[in-house]
């Protein structure tokens, strides 16, 4: 039962970390296209652009990932 709770627990704080991380990548967008930039520029090149992406794409794999873990039926 203890697995269970901690499993509860990373689950929920992955869940709100991909939150928050799509919120700033949208509020992102939203700045770019006001003052018509580009999300490079905002993120200091592409290099980071793309690690932002890295970011969004691991946090939602983590969440899976503690999901999968959570629903499990273990035996």
């Amino acid at each position: 039962m203890k697995g269970k709770g901690v499993n509860t627990v990373i689950f929920i704080l992955s869940i709100i970390c991909l939150i928050i991380s799509i919120k700033l990548f949208w509020n992102m967008g939203i700045f770019v296209d006001e003052h018509n930039t580009s999300p490079d520029i905002i993120s200091g090149g592409d290099f980071w652009l793309y690690m932002d992406w890295l970011r969004l794409g691991f946090t939602a794999v983590i969440c899976v990932l503690s999901g999968i873990s959570l629903f499990r039926d273990n035996k």
